[in-house]
């Protein structure tokens, strides 16, 4: 999405020019068919959206949104909850207007208060709901509610997302661009952006969008079909129907030469805002020695950034966001900046101390793919340093804090973006693979196993890599009891139902190049099933809840891990001596060009040993992989659903 914030001249033509609201106080018209339309068992859905309107508009700065739903089911009942997500640092809503019609025609307007929420804070910004509920909704009623979401002195090419979780009988959308006679954009690299170019992304064939005589742009549709999503998908975002906008040159008809074009300006921004300074100098003289190897100096400075706030990962705002210059400098005498400012801090220290530095702009891959024929530089969004050391690159990511030396969030690796290269220009390159060895986790779990199935015992967890980064990531979102509390609920979905869980300790929060380990105590009240003098005990105590997650056999989305990881499980159970165990069944072990797993067993006294080895090292897998993946992953569910069979002694 780009935004290129406009002159005060502009923005005073753009307002004098301003078009009235689009919407006011109207309503579509409600028909006798929408009123009496039942669910329909041959395409079975809790709600229907028979009306979506939405327009953007660049000359207004504002996004007017309108919405009609049918509610056909008791679940769907459920759409009268209402949540409207926005950037609240720059954008605002307004002019919320909501009602509800029954199906005898009755409409009772929504007349109280929206509230605000807070819905996700990432990437130093705080976004918030507004949140509220219709009244009045039952089965067969229709549901509607419009909003104006508005913005300041900054032009927006929008993502027009089509597809929405429910089907949907008609929708349109708009974008009135800034882009027309008389109007044109200087985006600040002496570039007039005078194009609007459009990507269409997985919309059915031959579908058209429209230029009307008035410069707007507008696609209608009918019968969408809901979004479903599928677990191990790639993101939403990624695999919806959608239309992304973005303002341009003529030159942006070219890839190619967009991104050498781009490339430059993007240098040139880097220098401008990572200039060498006095401050830089004297922070890199009392970080490193004279005598250090290049290897050296690399993780000192490394090491020294990495203690800078990182405001994106803290709950604090920047008051002074918006009246002071953010410089190098700043952040080294505020000890704080977001995440890209730490990582242009460390090239320019690294730089300083004789290091050859570059720094890379990638795609986040858990928000979006990066695709270079699309000429969008929105879709780079964060930024990572390469260190040539004894001619080896070395990727590092010291925005993301918490991330050992070496290693890049999951969301940079196996990316792509636009890098900086020895020779002064840029180029388009991907980031390091991800390896499964680099995402480690290992679950030791001790039992005790009572004559009536219950068990007590305890459990440690190490994490290692990217998993240990998952964790202590979210646990700088939260205080040491909301640490204690997630890590107890996450042992919890591992173990049978009715588990208690207690943490005893957790050691490694702050320390990247450590592992996380947690350590439980644990008391399951039915681990053991009886049938007669027999005893069924599973096998693997963190799998007992598992499932086939590829149960089904066809599949829409292609597959798609996070990332590669590896678990290394233990589970050792004691069991009554008033038992015997019977003999064990080997488990079949399971193995592809990609994964593996293996499972062994061995006995000390009436102590079993199990041992459990499951690596995944591949990431995305089309339709034409699915069935092998599928096999696989049915033979880990067998193997993980086998019991130990323990009989009483006479």
């Amino acid at each position: 999405m780009l935004r290129t914030k406009l002159p005060w001249i502009v923005l005073a033509f753009a307002t004098l020019t301003a078009s009235p609201r689009l919407f006011a106080d109207d309503w579509q018209p409600i028909t006798q068919e929408d009123l009496q339309m039942k669910a329909d068992p041959a395409h079975p859905s809790d709600a229907i959206i028979l009306y979506h309107e939405e327009t953007a508009d660049d000359l207004t700065h504002h996004h007017y949104v309108y919405m009609r739903v049918k509610v056909l089911t008791e679940k769907g009942k459920d759409q009268a909850n209402v949540r409207i997500p926005f950037n609240a640092t720059e954008f605002g809503i307004d002019d919320i207007k909501a009602r509800t019609i029954s199906p005898d025609g009755t409409i009772t307007p929504f007349t109280g208060k929206a509230f605000n929420s807070t819905f996700l804070k990432a990437h130093g910004v705080k976004v918030l709901a507004k949140t509220f509920t219709l009244p009045n909704v039952q089965v067969g009623s229709i549901i509607e509610w419009k909003f104006t979401e508005f913005w300041d002195e900054f032009i927006i090419a929008p993502h027009w997302v089509i597809q929405e979780d429910l089907p949907q009988q008609y929708a349109k959308f708009t974008f009135i661009p800034y882009v027309k006679v008389g109007h044109y954009i200087e985006n600040g690299e002496n570039e007039i952006l005078n194009r609007v170019y459009y990507s269409p992304i997985n919309l059915p064939e031959h579908t058209t969008i429209k230029t009307t005589n008035d410069n707007r742009l507008e696609l209608e549709l009918r019968d969408i079909p809901a979004f479903q999503e599928e677990d191990f998908s790639p993101p939403s975002a990624v695999m919806k129907w959608r239309v992304n906008f973005y303002y341009g040159t003529d030159k942006m008809g070219k890839p190619q030469e967009f991104w050498k074009t781009r490339g430059q300006y993007w240098t040139k921004s880097v220098d401008r805002f990572a200039t060498h300074s006095s401050a830089v100098t004297t922070a890199v003289n009392q970080t490193i020695s004279p005598s250090d190897t290049a290897e050296q100096k690399a993780r000192k400075i490394y090491a020294f950034v990495q203690k800078i706030k990182n405001l994106n990962y803290t709950h604090d705002e920047d008051p002074t966001l918006s009246k002071e210059k953010r410089t190098l400098d700043r952040v080294l005498s505020k000890q704080e900046g977001y995440s890209n400012e730490i990582a242009k801090l460390f090239l320019v220290m690294a730089r300083t101390a004789g290091l050859s530095a570059y720094l890379m702009r990638v795609a986040d891959r858990d928000e979006v793919f990066f695709r270079p024929g699309i000429p969008d530089p929105g879709q780079l969004t964060s930024e990572i340093v390469i260190v040539a050391i004894d001619g080896k690159e070395t990727y590092l990511d010291p925005g993301t804090p918490l991330c050992p030396y070496g290693l890049l969030a999951w969301q940079h690796n196996s990316s792509q973006g636009m890098r900086q290269t020895a020779d002064g220009g840029t180029a388009l390159a991907p980031t390091p693979v991800a390896n499964y060895k680099d995402a480690a986790s290992k679950r030791v779990g001790r039992l005790t196993l009572n004559e009536d199935g219950s068990a007590k015992g305890t459990v440690g967890i190490a994490w290692a890599g990217i998993e240990a980064l998952g964790h202590r990531l979210n646990g700088l979102k939260t205080d040491d009891a909301g640490r204690k509390k997630d890590l107890e609920d996450e042992l919890k979905r591992l173990l049978p139902t009715g588990s208690v869980v207690k943490l005893d300790s957790a050691k490694g929060w702050d320390d990247a190049n450590a592992e996380l380990t947690a350590n439980f105590s644990v008391e399951i009240p039915a681990y053991a099933s009886s049938t007669g003098k027999r005893l069924l005990v599973p096998e693997n105590l963190f799998e007992t809840r598992g499932r086939q997650p590829f149960a089904h056999g066809d599949r829409k989305h292609p597959v798609y891990f996070a990332y590669p990881y590896i678990d290394i499980d233990e589970t050792h159970i004691t069991f009554p001596a008033t038992f015997h165990l019977e003999t064990i069944t080997d488990t079949q072990p399971a193995q592809t060009a990609y994964s593996i797993y293996k499972v062994a067993h061995s006995t000390t006294g009436n102590t079993v040993n199990i041992s459990r080895d499951f690596a995944m090292g591949g990431m995305a897998f089309q339709q034409k992989d699915y069935d092998e993946l599928r096999k696989f992953y049915a033979a880990v569910a067998t193997g993980d659903s086998e019991s130990l069979v323990l009989t009483a002694a006479k």
